[in-house]
């Protein structure tokens, strides 16, 4: 906590002194995006000041959009942008087409072929023996960790299929150009959800933070199933929205 200054010698409050030492920290670099703050405990012990002191320092930064307050984790840096995601045309999720940001890229993590789930056959419309392709990636924007995906494709529909497609593939590449499928029907599902530990971990944020889970049946030409994703968009830094005409 060494980058907050407290002069009380001066006029100025000590809440705005506190506010603007962690602004100029963060503008600084000195403090960047997840970083924990002090609690408001320990800056009353170092500083001698009264609680109401920080809350309401902490409470300015954030109105600001500067930190966030997890209950029960403490107070964090959260300078990360807010993204936004069009509604209409969600078909087009694994492959960006619909998002206007200008650097975009994902980090294939996990790529397996299974027979273990009785759920994922189902959904995928297998037979019981038949295999299936899983894919676990992170999707970055602007460089921030924004969401992750789980794929999962029918292995007879998608011979061959190996991580290095996946990383040089978009999904609408790999639907259409890779392999001779059309993306004819698109059914989604939304849930919040709050993050495990370790999906924490993927998206750079913190544990049990608030997520929108959205699950999507990619349906072909012959209404044969040809994908199935699990999406997880960090909520503090994602909105949805209605696109008319």
């Amino acid at each position: 906590m060494n980058y907050i200054k407290i002069d009380k010698t001066i006029k100025k409050a000590l809440y705005l002194q506190i506010r603007d030492s962690i602004e100029d920290a963060i503008n600084e670099g000195v403090l960047s995006d997840n970083d924990r703050l002090p609690t408001e405990s320990e800056l009353c012990e170092v500083f001698n000041i009264s609680d109401i002191v920080v809350k309401n320092a902490y409470k300015l930064l954030v109105k600001q959009g500067l930190v966030s307050r997890v209950q029960g984790s403490g107070t964090f840096v959260s300078t990360r942008r807010m993204f936004k995601f069009p509604l209409k045309g969600f078909e087009k999720i694994g492959d960006f087409a619909s998002y206007t940001y200008a650097s975009k890229s994902k980090r294939v993590i996990l790529f397996d072929i299974a027979n273990d789930s009785d759920w994922i056959i189902n959904t995928l419309n297998l037979k019981h023996d038949e295999r299936y392709y899983v894919a676990k990636y992170v999707v970055l924007i602007d460089h921030a960790e924004v969401l992750y995906q789980t794929m999962y494709l029918p292995e007879s529909l998608f011979p061959q299929l190996s991580i290095g497609i996946l990383e040089e593939s978009n999904l609408s590449t790999l639907l259409t150009e890779r392999y001779p499928f059309q993306m004819k029907h698109v059914k989604n599902g939304f849930s919040p959800v709050n993050l495990s530990s370790s999906e924490a971990q993927l998206l750079n944020t913190q544990k049990h933070s608030a997520a929108h889970r959205v699950r999507t049946t990619i349906y072909g030409d012959k209404h044969q199933v040809i994908a199935y994703m699990e999406t997880l968009f960090l909520g503090q830094y994602t909105q949805f929205e209605v696109i008319v005409g």
